[in-house]
């Protein structure tokens, strides 16, 4: 899924659970900045400490984007968290749509009571349990498993999308692209108003997905999930929510609503500006729209000398800053799934 889904839905569903804009924003914020997170220097401060940053994604074009440590400490505890189901460990790797290990890396967080950074954990969590079902079948691991052929979009332009793929883009991914996660459908799981098929070769069957449908089924577990959280969290309920019912029809409908990521992001602004979800818009949610440096530039002042090398002070607030939160709850939400989660289960990855 993309930021539509990951920031603008999660802020939505967190609003129509009760969540004042402030802590829904943070919530959204996390989920999304879990695919942007894409820096692990240590930060040096020349007013004195070091931080070290977490990767919970990948620059595509740095070399380390395929490693076995990426897979591992990055696709695999972030994006592909694996379903358990199947009898070789390949198998067990596999993403399956809201498996029980993804349900209960969600529930963990209402376990983190009085930590400063329980919300920014809730995103990161709730991002990886969306992709259970965008990603579902495919592995964060490098495996024959994620290969797939036939690749045909419906309902577009059939010489211009699925002709590229079948004479262009599938050479291209087959000669250089290791079949880790869903590199050969390239964006189209992600993409809400997609209806694609595919033939899958480990399951030597044809798939067929209406994206919208998915997107929507992803939605009301998330909603549930939220609503789970702030029955044993109240403290972050401010509103009375809305029922699910009152909005499915609102979010199915944006789904399925084609245009670029930016046009889509720009539809649920609108939306909610227009209070279309049935909680009244505030003042500071007009216009809610997500800024990857924002969180960053509140907690980090970043200079220049005259040789132009950058170097880097903390601000007074650093050490409650959202950023250093996110930081802390994408190491924690790590340890969690690769060493309390998924080792139990055999399933060793750290």
């Amino acid at each position: 899924m993309q930021k539509d889904f990951h920031f603008s839905v999660i802020y939505v569903l967190c609003r129509c659970n009760g969540m004042s804009p402030e802590n829904s924003k943070k919530v959204a914020y996390a989920s999304q900045h879990t695919d942007d997170a894409k820096y692990d220097d240590a930060l040096d401060f020349e007013n004195g400490g070091r931080f070290q940053q977490v990767l919970s994604a990948h620059k595509f074009i740095d070399l380390e984007v395929f490693s076995l440590d990426s897979q591992f400490k990055i696709y695999v505890p972030f994006h592909f968290i694996p379903g358990n189901q199947g009898e070789r460990f390949q198998e067990h790797m596999l993403c399956r749509q809201n498996s029980e290990i993804a349900q209960r890396m969600v529930k963990e967080v209402t376990n983190l009571k009085g930590k400063p950074y329980q919300l920014h954990r809730l995103g990161i969590a709730l991002h990886v349990y969306a992709d259970t079902w965008s990603h579902q079948d495919f592995s964060g691991l490098q495996t024959e498993l994620n290969d797939v052929e036939e690749i045909d979009v419906l309902n577009e332009d059939r010489v211009g999308i699925a002709k590229v793929f079948k004479d262009f883009f599938r050479g291209i991914t087959e000669s250089l692209i290791p079949q880790i996660g869903h590199a050969e459908t390239v964006t189209l799981p992600d993409e809400p108003y997609r209806e694609w098929t595919f033939y899958h070769e480990y399951q030597k069957r044809t798939i067929h997905r209406k994206n919208w449908l998915i997107c929507q089924d992803a939605c009301r577990a998330i909603y549930k999930e939220i609503k789970s959280f702030l029955n044993k969290n109240p403290e972050y309920r401010d509103e009375k929510p809305i029922p699910w019912g009152n909005i499915k029809s609102t979010v199915t409908n944006l789904f399925r609503q084609k245009g670029s990521l930016e046009e889509r992001c720009s539809n649920w602004a609108e939306t909610i500006n227009d209070s279309g979800f049935g909680f009244a818009c505030q003042s500071v949610e007009k216009d809610v729209l997500y800024d990857d440096r924002e969180w960053f530039r509140t907690a980090v002042e970043v200079k220049k000398n005259d040789g132009m090398e950058k170097y880097f002070n903390k601000k007074d607030d650093f050490h409650i800053s959202d950023w250093k939160h996110f930081h802390d709850a994408a190491s924690s939400h790590r340890f969690f799934v690769l060493q309390e989660l998924l080792s139990p289960q055999g399933i060793i990855c750290g």
